[in-house]
């Protein structure tokens, strides 16, 4: 392992408790072996889950007043049903007899049903966030130029590693480029994103943006998907935090060093932060028609590494960060996660490469699925 790698007290924990239960499994009589096993009844709802699910995540769970106050209404609200009913009459075309049953299937909780409305139906309703992370082409890596580097400049290339900062890192950078592999796997990766976002974009309401790490392969790799997407795309300038990185350490086998990730971890979470969270309802401006119950959706292409595409994932399904190593995700494939408005997140796909054909398919410098 790695110098600073770090395994949580948890995991020391359960890697003792698998030892002594290995110890006390020796001993079972063949007599024991042999007996009928037994499945255990099934968890109730509460035990299923590892943790529980935090719906404020994001801090966007609006509260009652939160929303009474975007809409302009009156507080404290005396009639939360009457107060959802002027969200429903405002802002959709539903009938009488419509929002009555809304009112009546919304459940036990008024000022809950209140917030609900706000989000499904205020301006047309939150859009749906759809996050589609691509890994950049096979590029040259540069192994022994970084060991070089290291060998010869030592302190002074740590610290350029680390901030990115300074000649020597970026002319390391600047010769990171594509492979003629890795161009054409850009290419076709381009040419799947227009194929996906294609009845998107022709339904109207949409919202596509494509953003990048500052990094060389990620922006060739992007420059080409652009070249491959509608003028209608919006391109974002490259951001550095969305550069490559430790962002966590890894269990159980050791990769990052604790520099590395003191560093890198807190500037990968600020990208997490920039680019997850649940959209909100949006007051239309003057020259743009209201719309009247059509789900709205928006869509951010991240072209960035794979190390930050594994945190984001975890990150974004709350599950815990050190097994980011355990996730593969081959050069151009493609990661879809969705934000619903009630702050639910989904995963559609992960490391999607179906595009390319299998001696298309790299991991690195290494091609094919047997690596």
């Amino acid at each position: 392992m790695f110098r600073g790698a770090w395994v949580p007290r948890a995991a020391r924990a359960a890697a003792a408790a698998a030892a002594a239960g290995f110890c006390t499994t020796a001993a079972v009589t063949l007599a024991q072996c042999d007996a009928p096993a037994r499945s255990p009844p099934p968890p109730r709802a509460a035990e299923a889950t590892s943790a529980a699910w935090d719906s404020n995540w994001d801090c966007r769970a609006l509260s009652a007043r939160q929303v009474a106050s975007l809409l302009n209404h009156a507080w404290p609200i005396d009639d939360y049903h009457e107060a959802t009913r002027r969200i429903l009459r405002e802002h959709t075309s539903k009938s009488a007899e419509q929002i009555e049953r809304v009112i009546a299937e919304g459940g036990a909780d008024p000022a809950a049903l209140y917030c609900k409305a706000y989000r499904r139906y205020a301006y047309g309703g939150a859009p749906v966030r759809h996050i589609l992370l691509v890994r950049h082409g096979q590029y040259e890596e540069q192994r022994e130029l970084s060991a070089h580097l290291r060998a010869t400049e030592g302190a002074r290339w740590l610290d350029e590693r680390t901030f990115r900062r300074g000649a020597l890192w970026q002319s390391y950078n600047e010769q990171q480029v594509l492979t003629p592999l890795g161009r054409k796997q850009a290419e076709k990766t381009g040419d799947r994103l227009a194929a996906m976002l294609a009845p998107q974009l022709a339904a109207g309401g949409r919202e596509v943006r494509l953003r990048v790490s500052t990094m060389t392969r990620a922006r060739e790799t992007a420059q080409i998907i652009a070249s491959r997407l509608p003028a209608a795309v919006e391109q974002a300038p490259p951001d550095p935090l969305l550069e490559e990185g430790a962002a966590a350490f890894s269990v159980p086998v050791g990769f990052a060093e604790a520099d590395d990730v003191h560093y890198d971890g807190i500037r990968i979470e600020a990208a997490f932060r920039s680019l997850f969270y649940r959209a909100l309802p949006r007051k239309p401006e003057a020259a743009e028609p209201r719309r009247r119950g059509a789900p709205r959706h928006e869509f951010e292409i991240v072209v960035c590494h794979m190390n930050v595409i594994r945190y984001f994932l975890l990150r974004a399904l709350q599950l815990p960060p050190e097994a980011w190593l355990r996730f593969g995700g081959f050069n151009g494939s493609i990661t879809h996660l969705r934000i619903l408005p009630d702050g639910t997140v989904k995963c559609d796909s992960f490391g999607d490469a179906g595009h390319l054909d299998l001696e298309e398919t790299t991991f690195g410098s290494k091609v094919g699925w047997e690596r």
